[in-house]
């Protein structure tokens, strides 16, 4: 089973599946390997933005608002005049 070329050395054929289809208990175990693989993987993909957004929802309260809100009382101190 496989596609077979021609030309070169002689008749070749291309066939090499990663996990050969296997049952019984081994075939259940490798499923298993391959489903908890996927699940660890989306685990730390799903981390990665999480801790990306907490870093932009920190960043936004200790760090963004306390300027804007600084600036913001500058301007209306400076526009107040002096005393």
């Amino acid at each position: 089973m496989g596609i077979r070329l021609s030309g070169g050395i002689g008749p070749l054929r291309v066939s090499v599946p990663v996990l050969p289809a296997v049952g019984g208990l081994l075939g259940l175990a490798l499923a298993l390997l391959k489903g908890l693989i996927y699940l660890v993987w989306f685990e730390l993909l799903l981390c990665y933005w999480v801790l990306i957004g907490c870093y932009w929802l920190l960043r936004a309260v200790y760090w963004e608002l306390p300027r804007a809100g600084y600036r913001w009382w500058q301007r209306r101190q400076a526009a107040a005049g002096p005393r």
